[in-house]
């Protein structure tokens, strides 16, 4: 029985310790990662590419995006702008959003703020039409400073 109770006390050290690894070792959610900050009844729809328009090795690679939800309740669209994971020291990051044919963009970013993980969410009411979309941000890259744009005409028509 002694042998038994030692036997089931040191796998219940091992499963311990082993849960502890886990639990230190699980990767935290960094910014950068797609996280719905527009609301519950907000439910993903698509990325579309931020690219690098500006710096030395990077030109036309994709860096970043934004992310475009639809609440069906609302009738409204929700932009959010990240950079990529492993974009190095992005800031300056702005989004914006707006009903097509519409001039009253919803944006963030574009003023005296300096993100640096994420701007959004904003919002365009915009059931039975599509939404334009712009996003970008300033970065380093390898040695230099680099810069990342998209815009987006008649996207997500709901």
């Amino acid at each position: 029985m002694r042998k038994i109770r030692k036997a089931a006390m040191a796998a219940s050290a091992v499963a311990l310790i082993g849960g502890t690894v886990i639990v230190a070792t699980a990767p935290s959610a960094s910014a950068t990662d797609r996280v719905n900050r527009c609301g519950s009844a907000y439910h993903f729809k698509k990325s579309w590419p931020i690219h690098n328009v500006w710096g030395s090795d990077t030109e036309g690679r994709t860096v970043g995006y934004i992310d475009v939800y639809w609440s069906n309740s609302t009738g409204k669209n929700c932009a959010i702008a990240r950079p990529k994971n492993g974009i190095y020291k992005p800031n300056h990051i702005k989004v914006r959003v707006v009903k097509s044919g519409s001039g009253n963009w919803d944006q963030d970013g574009y003023g005296n703020e300096n993100y640096k993980k994420f701007a959004g969410p904003v919002y365009a009411k915009a059931r039975g039409a599509c939404v334009n979309l712009e996003a970008g941000f300033e970065y380093n890259n390898s040695w230099d400073r680099a810069e990342a744009w998209g815009s987006y005409e008649k996207k997500h028509c709901s």
